[in-house]
Order: C-alpha cells, then structure tokens, then sequence
C-alpha cells in the first residue's frame, strides 16, 4: 500500500486554555485532493499553519514524505516541496505578476541582476496554468481581487511542490472565477497534493476526492463529498441547522424597506482609477439612513475602489463630490471623514497583529459632538465569540472572530454611515447568517450602509437597493422589490448565475 505523503498524528495546538487544534488525525496520500470544511473557528487555518510551519504543534506528530517535520521551520519544509497560499493574498504589491512568480521559482539567485533564461521561462509557465499571462507586466497591486488569488497559486506553483497548500481559495471570487479555479485543481499534475480550505461546499465537492471536518479544533468526521453532506453532525455544526433559520427582525425580507428619505451619504460625478486607466466613471449614489444599498458586480469592476475613494484612501479625480450630511468630504482625509461619521470595515480586516480584541475596541474615539451609540459592553452582547476573546491576537482568532472584531471596532466609533467591503468573505455559512442579522439590524437603528458584496445571496437578503457596477459604471441601480419581482434581472445584468431569496 502507498504511503501517506502527509500525516498528522494526534495533532494540537493550544493558545493557554484554548486548544484551537485538538488532537487532530489525518492521513494524505500522492496525488490525492483532500478538503478541510468546518464553520469559523474550527481550526481549520491553523491546521494548514501547522503543516506549513508558521506555527508549531503544542503535541502530535507531523510527518511528510517520511521525516517528522514538526519541528523544521517554514523555509525548510518549503524547500522540501510544501507551498501555500493564504487566507487573503500575500503577494509583493509593488511587483509585476512575473517578478512576484520569479521569487518563487527555484535556482533563482536572488542577488542577480537579471533572472536567467529558463527561470524565467518557468515563471510564465506558472502564470500560464492561472491564465495571467496577459497580465504578466501589471504590478500585483493593481490586479482584480480573483486575478491576486490566481497570482499566488502561481506563485506556489512555481515553487515545483509536492504539497500545496490552499487557504480558502474560492472566497470572494465570482461564479466564473470559481469555475475556472477548479478546472486549474483539476487539472494539476498527479504529483501534486492537494489539502485545501474552503467553505464553499459546491467547489469542495467538485474539487476534492476525500473531506475532513473539524469543529471546535476536534475532527467530527472524514468521508466522501457525498458521505460528509449527508453526514448529520455535519449539517448541525458546519451549515448551522440548529441556528433560527427565520430572517432577522427589520429585514426588508420581513418588512416593508424604508422610506426613502434625505440620504446622509450622497455621491456625485466620483472618478478614479490608477496610473491613467479608469476604474470609476461618474459615480452617482445616494444612500439614505436606514437603508442598506449593496454594490454588486464582478471582481474587477471597481467595488473596492469605490469604497476606498468614498473612505479617503484613494484619490477621487477632480469634480467629484462626497457628501455626509452635506458636509463635504471630498479632499478630506481618512481621519476627518471618521471624525464626521463615515466607517470602514475594509476587505482583508487589517486589523493590528500586535494589539489584543480590548486594544483594537480601546482606539476608535468619535467626535465629542457624536453620541456613541454603542459600548463595549455592548459590542460584547453583539459579538458574544470576542467576549471569550478579550486577550487574544488577530493571529489567535478564527476568520470569522475576525470579522466581528473588525464590524465591532467600526460600530465603537458611533458611524452615521457604514461602508462594509466584502464583509461575508471567508466566513461559514452560519456565521454569514449572523451577519446579515447584524447588517439589518443596524439599518434599522437609523445607519446609512453602502455594501461591496460578492456574496449575491447575502446582498440580496439585506439590501433595499442594489447598484450594478460594470465597465467602470452604475449601469443600473434598482429597489431590491423590482429584483424580486423580475429575479432574471439581476443574472442579465451581472452576465453569472445568482440565486435570489425567493419573496416571502
């Protein structure tokens, strides 16, 4: 019988009294594509941690093509054919998708001048397998979201592995993305290993040949796609089925959407774009309190963008106009469109490695003007998950503890308008549920929200208003009653398959 290409032997990992991983069993054979799902905070991330050496076991064993590498730092067991990806890319921004790929491939001599011919030649043959070959000169900063997670599997391609690691590779990509990103799995060489992280069940099914579940750090179960779908402790723990499945109080699936009235954020004629190249063409938005307006369309059409010029971290052209209140925010920095009531919660967290779940609720102040509408005392009520929390690290919490954290420090600082950009990314399904509890529920205290939102399902349950953003434009912008009404609509517009709440 073959020998298993990785082992894991009772494995754990414990944060004081916490075991994040908790003796954790697993077995990947040569060539073998093995999943690993389970809601936020299973430990699924610090498994793959684990394996890649960026943390070390508190117990068990970890054996790969025979040696036990528990011990062996990160550069050593990348050396020996480990690579990975991450749960949000970590890509060299400044660099060009090619140089960022030439530091992966090996024999490259970091000190030389110029890369010579084949490594080169092997850099555009990782792209090649991503499809980014026509990007190859664009520095990785500048790429669409689903083209930098491409790039890093590129990168670790390049590498030459025997095992790759994958850290939620489907989040925030479209239909289209992740239809193309499991062609690519599929399509790997045979001497490639696969253990991958994922909550989308459809793209781990269709990608994996075995899946392990994980809850609360311990494995529930291993089996087949078929055999872990139907697995009933699976169903409670992964997809929430315990959890109320009724929509949240003040959803505008229960009631009637809110009056229209004076919108608090307005936005007119708003452009932007990088080095000369349009990305936003006359914005026009109006996003009234108490309503929640979603942002939709593909990766790449410029939702980011917009949320980072209407919050002050990319520059708007000139002849834009960004109003909260009527006070006119544009030439604003970030710190004084805070200061009059606008939040981010940005795509990736950023959240501060070195500061604790306290320590990041400590810094928001608002305006001494501004009545804070919510306390810690509070936030901890919202986010019962950071009240366990209170003394841990960003590295310390799951995805979806994250989130919250990153949600809750935007509430502290009492915002009259909420900018959320991909919030549900990476999160379970039950955790997404919660979500958009809270989304709905602050609509429904008075706050204005703009949501850049991949998850079509997420936005069309809490939205009233959905704008389509395409080829730099809103070419549509239409009260959430009309898609429901007309649900075709939406998959017109957005040119991929969507599922819509059906009308309750």
């Amino acid at each position: 019988m073959t020998s298993a290409l990785l082992r894991l032997e009772a494995v754990s990992r414990s944060y004081g009294a916490r075991r994040a991983v908790d003796e954790v069993s697993l077995d990947l054979y040569p060539g073998g594509r093995h999943a690993v799902i389970g809601p936020n905070g299973a430990g699924k991330s610090t498994l793959l941690h684990l394996i890649a050496g960026t943390l070390h076991p508190t117990s068990g064993r970890i054996h790969y093509a025979g040696h036990d590498i528990g011990r062996w730092p990160a550069h050593r067991r990348a050396r020996a054919g480990i690579a990975r990806t991450w749960q949000h890319p970590a890509l060299a921004r400044p660099l060009t998708a090619v140089q960022n790929v030439l530091l992966a491939v090996p024999g490259q001599r970091l000190t030389a001048l110029r890369a010579a011919a084949p490594v080169v030649a092997a850099a555009y043959e990782a792209l090649a397998q991503v499809g980014l070959t026509a990007h190859a000169d664009r520095p990785a900063g500048q790429l669409a979201y689903g083209d930098q997670r491409r790039l890093e599997i590129a990168v670790a391609l390049a590498a030459q592995p025997r095992l790759l690691l994958l850290d939620e590779p489907s989040a925030g990509l479209a239909t289209g993305e992740i239809t193309r990103l499991t062609e690519l799995i599929r399509t790997l060489p045979g001497d490639i290993s696969v253990l991958l992280v994922d909550h989308n069940l459809d793209f781990v099914a269709a990608v994996a040949d075995t899946v392990t579940v994980l809850h609360h750090g311990q494995h529930i179960a291993t089996g087949t796609p078929t055999d872990i779908r139907e697995h009933p402790d699976v169903r409670r723990v992964y997809l929430g089925t315990d959890a109320p499945t009724s929509p949240a109080p003040g959803s505008p699936t229960t009631t009637t959407a809110a009056a229209a009235g004076t919108p608090i954020l307005r936005v007119r004629n708003l452009s932007a774009g990088y080095t000369g190249a349009p990305v936003l063409t006359d914005i026009t938005l109006d996003v009234p309190a108490g309503r929640v307006t979603a942002v939709v369309g593909r990766n790449g059409a410029g939702k980011t963008t917009l949320i980072h010029t209407i919050a002050g971290l990319h520059p708007a052209e000139p002849g834009a106009d960004i109003r909260l209140h009527e006070q006119a925010l544009t030439g604003c920095d970030t710190r004084r469109r805070a200061r009059a009531g606008l939040a981010l919660v940005p795509q990736g967290r950023r959240l501060f490695a070195g500061l604790t779940v306290d320590e990041h609720l400590a810094l928001p102040r608002p305006h001494p003007t501004r009545t804070r509408a919510v306390d810690v005392r509070q936030v901890f009520d919202l986010f019962p998950a950071l009240a366990e929390r209170r003394h841990h690290r960003p590295h310390q919490l799951s995805g979806g503890e994250q989130q919250m954290l990153a949600l809750a420090r935007a509430l502290i600082a009492a915002p009259d308008a909420l900018l959320l950009d991909e919030p549900s990314e990476g999160l379970a399904p039950a955790v997404v549920g919660q979500l958009a509890a809270i989304i709905t529920g602050l609509a429904a205290a008075g706050t204005a929200i703009l949501l850049a939102e991949q998850n079509l399902a997420l936005a069309c349950q809490v939205a009233h208003d959905i704008a389509v953003l395409d080829r730099a434009r809103i070419i549509r912008q239409v009260a959430l009653a009309d898609i429901r009404e007309y649900p075709s609509d939406l998959h017109d517009l957005l040119t991929v398959p969507t599922t819509t709440p059906t009308p309750s």
